[in-house]
């Protein structure tokens, strides 16, 4: 097999070999949450590129845990960052993950990390992706809708559900270095 970049490597290739033979796979070392989430979808790559499945939920699990288990370094504080369940994730990773079929549960992963930060700031991280990438546009779309239908009043303040740890967040509109500028108010929304 030629090398390719985001799917066919040395190391996709071990990973779907083990899960031919063992029906398991195992990263190994891998420290940076980056790169685990990237070896998970070079691994998917591969093995939807050879037919191969039966690990496409296992995988989106696994993703999903590096996500949630790696809050980012300034995370410490009483709101979320908007960019928590980003923080990791890279443009290479959206463009990979939307490659795959339109209904893959990493797909669906990685939208779902996406909301919160589409929620909560008109800059998020992966703005340029939701202009670009119809895929990924379509897939925030659906986890978006999904995440509305948990929005909820709690101490007259919405919160909703981020869809990756199931844990309340408060809607908050701006941020200007870490303090709240102002918050969405529905006032007849009780």
């Amino acid at each position: 097999m030629a090398e390719i970049d985001d799917v066919v490597s040395i190391r996709s290739f071990e990973l779907l070999v083990q899960w031919l033979y063992l029906g398991r796979v195992v990263f190994g070392k891998l420290t940076p949450p980056e790169d685990r989430i990237t070896a998970a979808l070079e691994f998917v790559r591969i093995a939807d590129m050879c037919g191969v499945t039966g690990m496409e939920t296992l995988m989106a699990e696994y993703i999903k845990a590096v996500i949630i288990d790696n809050p980012p370094p300034d995370s410490k504080t009483f709101l979320r960052a908007a960019n928590t369940n980003t923080y990791y994730l890279t443009s290479k990773h959206i463009a990979s993950g939307t490659s795959l079929s339109e209904e893959h549960p990493v797909r669906r992963v990685l939208a779902a990390a996406a909301v919160e930060g589409y929620l909560q700031d008109d800059n998020h991280k992966f703005l340029k992706e939701t202009q670009e990438v119809t895929n990924f546009s379509a897939d925030l779309l659906k986890a978006v809708k999904a995440t509305l239908g948990s929005v909820e009043h709690h101490y007259d303040q919405p919160r909703f559900k981020d869809p990756l740890s199931g844990e309340y967040v408060w809607l908050v509109k701006k941020r200007i270095e870490g303090s709240i500028l102002l918050r969405f108010h529905f006032p007849n929304a009780y």
